[in-house]
């Protein structure tokens, strides 16, 4: 077996793995209370740009490149959100308003789990093969309240055995250990494994919180070093994997079609961003001020990575979809880091020009 067919299969695993690590990590970090209570705004800023760009992909691969409804939509799923690793990184160094910087990092965290949750829904679709709404609506609940009730139920469980746990040193390589038992028996079951995951990373990491609103007795806060622990492991992780994608990538495969057609989807992504942007503008006018920061703020990665390659693992072969998710990936980061750096240096010179008045 040649390296690249040695590396095409593995790639299914490698992608599952890094899913899973990516879930876990999301949902520890993720405070739905404060989305649902206080964030609102970036909640529904998030559905509109998300929602707007997996129709509009939808459609227009159907019209103009003859792919079905639900492949574009499926390619919208995969590419419609921003990654949360690169956006949080930037997020710190913007000299923008809090607000702006506090919706685009929930936007960035929100979006991992969206385009996961809604792209795996399409795929289930796709394979079965049929657009019976009823039936096709009631196996992917089936699936996702499976998932839900086992990882609610795993989670529940394993935060009793860490409260009682006497080896705090091996808490966090215990509860990965769980995580990927979960992951197992939910698929076993014919459940959801990654909503599972999901869901008992919530719950883990928002117990404490939401045991005191519930009025629950007994405390429990997560363990600093399982946090800490697993930063470290999802950098692992996060870094093997762009470099195993990047093995994967063949540059002799991006033909002037797949060029063209992903140059056509990030000038679709592009033009639903700064339609969503303009809304929420045209709502809030104190965002003014940083609409094209959060224009610009358009960056896709790891879940579009992990994501990309899963219709052909559940045999739906879409033609040049690799390479145009690999393709947006490397345009949307390009024009973020453009964007960026042009709003920050006329940030920059907007108040020398104070300054010296």
């Amino acid at each position: 077996m040649s390296i690249e067919g040695a590396i095409s299969s593995l790639a299914p695993y490698i992608g599952i793995l890094a899913l899973i690590i990516m879930l876990f990590d999301g949902g520890l970090n993720l405070n739905l209370v404060k989305v649902l209570t206080t964030l609102a705004k970036a909640s529904g800023f998030t559905v509109l740009v998300f929602t707007m760009t997996v129709a509009s992909l939808g459609i227009f691969m159907h019209f103009i490149f003859n792919w079905t409804y639900l492949e574009g939509m499926l390619l919208g799923a995969v590419v419609g959100g921003t990654s949360s690793a690169i956006v949080m990184s930037i997020i710190s160094k913007l000299t923008i308003d809090e607000e702006p910087k506090v919706l685009l990092s929930l936007e960035s965290a929100l979006t991992d789990a969206l385009c996961i949750v809604v792209a795996i829904a399409l795929i289930e679709i796709i394979s079965m093969g049929t657009m019976d709404v009823r039936n096709t609506g009631s196996s992917i609940a089936s699936a996702f309240s499976t998932a839900a009730v086992i990882g609610a139920i795993f989670a529940i469980v394993w935060i009793g055995l860490l409260k009682k746990l006497y080896v705090k040193q091996v808490g966090y390589s215990l509860t990965l250990a769980v995580v990927f038992i979960l992951y197992s028996v939910v698929e076993l079951v014919r459940g959801n494994g990654a909503i599972a995951v999901l869901v008992f990373a919530l719950l883990l990491g928002n117990f404490g919180e939401l045991s005191k609103r519930l009025g629950v007795q007994g405390e429990f806060a997560l363990d600093p070093t399982l946090r800490a622990f697993q930063v470290e492991v999802s950098f692992f992780v996060r870094t093997f994997f762009f470099i195993f994608t990047g093995l994967m990538f063949n540059l002799e495969s991006m033909r002037s079609t797949a060029l063209t057609m992903a140059l056509a989807v990030f000038g679709i992504i592009l033009l639903t961003r700064i339609i969503g942007v303009k809304m929420l503008v045209f709502r809030d006018r104190n965002m003014a001020h940083s609409e094209k920061a959060m224009i610009s703020m358009m960056p896709r990665g790891l879940a579009a990575a992990v994501l990309a390659s899963m219709p052909l693992a559940a045999g739906i072969i879409i033609p040049y979809f690799v390479e145009i998710v690999f393709s947006i990936i490397i345009l949307t980061n390009l024009a973020t880091a453009f964007g960026i750096f042009a709003v920050e240096r006329k940030l920059a010179a907007n108040a020398r020009i104070a300054i010296q008045a």
